[in-house]
């Protein structure tokens, strides 16, 4: 999956930029078709940021809501974490932690794709 080629494909810029609020590691404005992505994040953190901004940007979402959250979380994560690989890193070790570093994503999306597994929104291949 090429989220460079998927942002691309919407017709959306993307831009890297230091000046972004403390805390905020990315943003869409939908008026001017534009992501934006905090510098210098570590691999993981830019990927999930790119995959969040960019459900924004399909959807074209004009807000911070939290059902708008929620799902650029849930399809960020879904982008990112294949059932498959999820189940296979699970049957190693059931820490969040050594899920996400098996994985190369952060802690936090790994909850965000466990919350969806518990919540039935994600379903994980049968063990055999």
């Amino acid at each position: 999956m090429d989220v460079f080629a998927l942002i691309e494909d919407l017709g959306v810029r993307l831009e890297y930029r230091t000046d972004l609020p403390p805390g905020r590691l990315g943003a869409y404005y939908d008026d001017e078709r534009l992501i934006v992505v905090r510098s210098n994040l570590t691999l993981a953190l830019e990927a999930e940021t790119l995959c969040h901004e960019y459900v924004h940007a399909k959807y074209r979402d004009r807000s911070c809501h939290p059902t708008l959250e929620h799902r650029a979380q849930r399809e960020a994560a879904l982008m990112l974490i294949h059932p498959d690989d999820y189940a296979r890193a699970e049957r190693v070790n059931t820490s969040p932690l050594a899920i996400a570093q098996e994985l190369g994503v952060t802690l936090h999306l790994v909850r965000v794709f466990q919350h969806g597994v518990m919540s039935g929104m994600i379903r994980l291949p049968a063990v055999a």
